[in-house]
């Protein structure tokens, strides 16, 4: 009996994952468009020839969830906005479904090899990067249950990974908080710390579109609201503490972080869960909004003093064009601030019939061409690093 090596193992898990995505493209059309499996197998082709041919030998960062991130909440937000996309909304969707298994396959690899927890987990800070992979299956989740609802079985297993997941990761970022609150660890806190928050309400999001306003979930939703508000405000006192201990003399070129725009992201997701679960009286999802609009305005005025310094500093393309996954956290803040805006009711609130009313509607008739630019251009960015155009030689174990 032959013994399955690691390359072996590799092999079977990778041809089961893609035997997976190709199966439940195929089983699970939408019965009311006969072409649309046609598509679908297109969509899949074309994600193949790219990971085998087109796309750089290397493994996929930590932070590349945040690409399903970033995509997904454009998606299932300001895409809305855009007639000119909505035919398509359901093609989209599976293509980030295969983007997130082609991402996730990057790290089964590393579970598979035994490092996973060293290479992903283990760093006080940079592990808390692991809960783009939570956030990233909670969009995909609630994109499909939203545009092919046919496909339960995809999912129920979607759903079962995450809480799985984000038991592993809520259970590793307390552990990694002990360790930056009591040890001289000050400096080197980012925002990337505010994805244990964007993690936990991700799953709140997700678990009211695809289960409804269930009994179980009206109990459990405050629960993981607070916990998600808790994790926030842990985060935003110990970048404060960062910075404060700095006397505020921040380095912009190199000691200002594109994670530092979740400042205000963690606090937009906190609120699109606010909203659809029903559970958070209107007044109080106002003071959040104001809150992500100040700091937003506060962190995005900081992040262009950044971009002069990085242009005067490293020039155009150096200081603005190069790509980093962490980039992908502006796109989707920037997403999640229109999400959220989008469902909010200000109507509902002590601010209905004012300026603020007024605001609201300014921002959802013009930041979505915002999102929409961004997105292009990180795409543009990312495909100027990641994309070979020598195919000539082999490429093996692909990731984004």
């Amino acid at each position: 009996m032959k013994t399955i090596t690691g390359n072996g193992l590799l092999r079977i898990l990778s041809a089961a994952l893609l035997s997976a995505a190709i199966i439940a493209s195929i089983i699970l059309p939408n019965p009311e468009d006969p072409y649309e499996i046609f598509r679908i197998l297109l969509i899949l082709v074309f994600f193949l020839a790219a990971r085998k041919y087109f796309i750089k030998n290397i493994p996929s960062p930590t932070p590349s969830g945040a690409i399903v991130m970033a995509i997904g909440i454009f998606i299932n937000g300001a895409l809305y906005s855009f007639p000119l996309f909505t035919k398509a909304v359901r093609g989209m969707t599976v293509a980030l479904f295969l983007l997130l298994c082609f991402i996730m396959y990057s790290y089964l690899q590393s579970a598979v090899k035994g490092n996973i927890r060293e290479k992903h987990f283990s760093h006080p800070v940079a592990g808390f990067a692991v809960g783009t992979w939570i956030a990233g299956i909670s969009v995909c989740s609630i994109s499909i249950a939203q545009r092919i609802p046919e496909w339960l079985p995809v999912l129920r297993f979607l759903i079962a990974a995450n809480l799985i997941l984000w038991l592993v990761f809520v259970n590793t970022a307390v552990r990694h908080f002990s360790v930056l609150i009591t040890k001289d660890q000050v400096g080197k806190v980012h925002g990337v710390l505010f994805l244990s928050t964007v993690a936990t309400q991700s799953l709140v999001i997700a678990a009211r579109v695809i289960f409804g306003p269930q009994k179980w979930y009206i109990a459990v939703a405050p629960w993981f609201l607070t916990l998600g508000i808790v994790f926030y405000i842990i985060s935003f006192l110990l970048i404060v503490r960062r910075y404060i201990g700095q006397h505020l003399k921040i380095n912009l070129d190199s000691n200002w972080f594109n994670t530092n725009c979740i400042i205000h992201g963690a606090m937009s997701i906190t609120g699109l869960a606010s909203a659809v679960s029903g559970i958070v009286k209107p007044d109080a999802i106002l003071a959040i909004w104001i809150w992500v609009i100040f700091w937003f305005a506060v962190v995005e005025a900081v992040e262009i003093a950044r971009a002069v310094t990085r242009v005067r500093n490293h020039g155009f393309q150096k200081g603005l064009l190069v790509y980093n996954p962490t980039q992908w956290s502006r796109n989707f803040t920037f997403g999640m601030l229109y999400a959220f805006t989008m469902n909010f009711r200000i109507d509902k609130t002590m601010a209905a019939g004012s300026a603020l009313e007024g605001f609201r509607m300014l921002i959802l008739s013009y930041f979505n061409w915002a999102v929409l630019f961004l997105l292009i251009l990180e795409v543009l960015i990312f495909m100027s690093d990641r994309v070979i155009i020598n195919s000539g030689h082999e490429q093996k174990n692909t990731a984004f």
